[in-house]
C-alpha cells in the first residue's frame, strides 16, 4: 500500500517569547521504517521542514509555520492509497482537523487515519471532521495492524477497538520497543532543518539526529500526560541497542551528535552506566544530550563523570518547585538537596543543565513562589546554566484538567494560558525568575554568560536559550524582511516515494 504520512505546520503564539523550538519530527522516522518493514511505500509531506520561514497568521492570536494545510494536501502524490496525519499537541489541533478535511475533499475515496500524542487523548473532533480512523498510544504497532486489516477488508474484531478509534493507550505493548527498526529519516528535509541550526535541544554543529531510547514513566504528576500516554510504563532499548542506532545515522548521515528525546532516559542506573561504557568501549566520538530531561535521583556522580566522558554535554532536570508542599499537590517526589549536588557535579565537569519549574500550580501561594526563587538563586551560585519556567496547563485526561473552563478551544491549551484568572500574576513571576537568573550568572559565573555570546556568534549552541536568542533574530528576519521579497507561497511538488527495502545494515543487531 502507498501511504503518505503529513505532519502539521508547527502553531505558536503571536509576539510570545515562551514558544517551543521544533527539531527533526523522529516519530514519522521509526513509523516510515516500520511501513517500510510491513512492505508499504512511503511518502512524507513534512508542513513545517518544507518551509520553515513562512509565517502566517492563524486564528486571532497564533501563527502557523510552515506549509498550509492545502498546500500540504497538494504536495500528497496523487496515486496515494492511505494517508496519515500526525498531530502532536493541543496547539496543531485545528491545522490537524483541516488536514483530514483537505484530504478528504482531494482524495474522497482514499481512508483517512490521524494519530499522535494529541489524538490520543482527542478522538471525537477527528472523527467528526471524517477522519476514518484515529489511531491512539503507540502508532508503530496499530498502524500496521490497521492497514492489514483494510488490506484484507476484514471486519475490525480486535479486541479494544472500538468504532472507529482504537482505545488501547492503556494496555502495554505486545512487542518491546527493542525490536522496532532504526528511523528512516531519507524521506524528511534533513538539510533544511540542519541549515535552521536549531532545534529542541542544543545544536552543536548543524548536523544532528532525533531519537529515542524509551519511552514511557512510572511516576504519575498531576499535571503530565505520560502515565495515561504509556500506562504507566517504562519501556527501553538495551544500551548496546542505543549505540547501535546511534552508529548507524553516523554511518548512513554523517552525523556525531544526537538529541535522545526520551521522557526519561535514566530511570535504570545500571542502564545508564552500561551506555555511557559502551560509547566508550567502542572509542566513539560523539556528543548527546537529553533535552527532555531525566530524573535526577537517578544520577550520581559516577554516572554524570561517565555521561561526560561519553559525549553527554547538556541535559534537563525538572524540579518543579522549590516548595515541599507544592510538590506533594503535585504528586512529583524530588530531592531537592540531589538536584543542588548534580548542578554543582555537572558544572565541574561541563555539563550544561537546565531546570524546569511549574507555576501557578493549585494551591500555591506568594511564600511558595518566594521558596522556588529561593531554590534557583541557589542553583545559579552553584553554576546552573539555564531555566525554564512554565505556567500550569491543565492538559485532558491529568489530575488538574477540571480548571479548564467550558467551551475552552484546545489551541488555548498551551504554556501560555492566557485564560486563567493568575495569568498576569504568573507572567511576571516568571519575568522575575529570569531576571534574578541572569544577573546571579553574570555576577557569580562571567564567563558562562561570555561563552554563551560566543555560542550565538558562531552558532554552536550549549543551551537552549542560546538558541532561543538566534531564533528569535531570525524570526524577526523572515517576519519583516524575508516574507517581503518571498510573499508567494513555495513552488509545490508531489513529494517522492520511498520503497519498502531497508539496507541490510539496518537489520536487528
Amino acid at each position: 500500500m502507498k501511504v503518505a504520512l503529513l505532519r502539521t505546520p508547527v502553531i505558536n503564539l503571536r509576539n510570545s517569547p515562551f514558544g517551543s523550538t521544533p527539531g527533526i519530527p523522529s516519530n514519522l522516522s521509526y513509523l516510515v521504517s516500520v511501513l517500510q518493514d510491513h512492505g508499504h511505500t512511503v511518502a512524507v509531506v513534512d508542513a513545517y521542514g518544507m518551509a520553515p520561514h513562512r509565517f502566517t497568521p492563524y486564528l486571532e492570536k497564533f501563527e502557523a509555520r510552515g506549509l498550509l494545510p492545502t498546500e500540504v494536501v497538494e504536495s500528497v502524490p496523487s496515486d496515494v492509497d492511505l494517508v496519515g496525519i500526525s498531530v502532536h499537541c493541543t496547539l496543531e489541533h485545528g491545522m490537524g482537523l483541516s488536514l483530514v478535511r483537505e484530504s478528504k475533499r482531494r482524495f474522497p475515496d482514499v481512508p483517512v487515519v490521524v494519530g499522535g500524542y494529541h489524538t490520543t487523548f482527542c478522538v471525537g473532533p477527528f472523527l467528526e471532521a471524517e477522519a476514518d480512523y484515529v489511531v491512539q498510544g503507540e502508532g508503530e504497532q496499530r498502524f500496521p495492524m490497521l492497514i492489514e486489516h483494510l488490506e484484507k477488508g476484514s471486519d475490525f474484531t480486535l479486541d479494544g477497538l472500538h468504532g472507529h478509534g482504537f482505545d488501547l493507550k492503556r494496555e502495554p505493548r505486545n512487542n518491546p520497543i527493542e525490536d522496532l527498526p532504526f528511523g528512516n529519516f531519507d524521506p524528511l528535509p534533513l538539510e533544511t532543518y540542519w541549515q535552521l541550526h536549531y532545534a529542541h535541544g542544543p545544536v552543536r554543529t548543524g548536523r544532528y539526529i532525533s531519537l529515542f531510547t524509551s519511552r514511557g514513566c512510572p511516576f504519575n504528576c498531576a499535571f503530565c500526560q505520560t502515565p495515561r500516554m504509556w500506562g504507566g510504563h517504562w519501556m527501553a532499548k538495551s544500551y548496546q541497542r542505543i549505540v547501535d542506532e546511534m552508529d548507524f545515522y553516523h554511518d548512513r548521515y554523517g552525523v556525531s551528535d544526537f538529541h535522545i528525546q526520551d521522557e526519561n532516559f535514566s530511570l535504570s542506573r545500571e542502564r545508564t552506566r552500561s551506555f555511557a561504557e559502551e560509547i566508550l568501549r567502542r572509542g566513539r566520538e560523539y556528543t548527546y544530550c537529553f533535552p527532555s530531561g531525566i530524573k535526577v535521583e537517578t544520577v550520581g556522580e559516577r554516572e554524570l563523570e561517565l555521561l561526560y566522558r561519553s559525549g553527554c554535554r547538556y541535559f534537563a532536570l525538572s524540579p518543579e518547585s522549590g516548595s515541599s508542599k507544592v510538590l506533594d499537590l503535585m504528586n512529583k517526589p524530588v530531592d531537592l538537596e540531589h538536584v543542588e549536588k548534580v548542578v554543582s557535579i555537572c558544572n565541574r565537569l561541563g555539563i550544561r543543565v537546565n531546570c524546569n519549574f511549574v507555576l501557578g500550580f493549585p494551591g500555591e501561594e506568594r511564600e511558595d513562589r518566594r521558596k522556588t526563587y529561593r531554590l534557583i538563586r541557589k542553583l545559579a551560585r552553584k553554576g546552573l546554566d539555564e531555566v525554564v519556567t512554565f505556567m500550569l496547563t491543565p492538559l485532558p485526561e491529568t489530575a488538574v484538567e477540571d480548571l479548564m473552563p467550558e467551551g475552552l478551544e484546545y489551541e488555548d491549551i498551551n504554556f501560555s494560558p492566557t485564560w486563567r484568572e493568575n495569568y498576569r500574576t504568573i507572567t511576571r513571576a516568571r519575568i522575575w525568575v529570569y531576571l534574578q537568573f541572569a544577573l546571579l550568572k553574570l555576577f557569580f559565573h562571567p564567563l558562562k554568560v561570555i561563552g554563551n555570546i560566543r555560542s550565538v556568534v558562531t552558532r554552536r549552541f550549549e543551551l537552549k536559550s542560546d538558541m532561543t536568542v538566534y531564533r528569535f533574530l531570525v524570526d524577526l528576519w523572515d517576519r519583516h524582511v524575508r516574507s517581503s521579497f518571498t510573499a508567494a507561497p513555495p513552488s509545490l511538488k508531489e513529494v517522492d516515494w520511498f520503497p519498502p527495502c531497508r539496507g541490510a545494515d539496518q537489520e536487528k543487531s
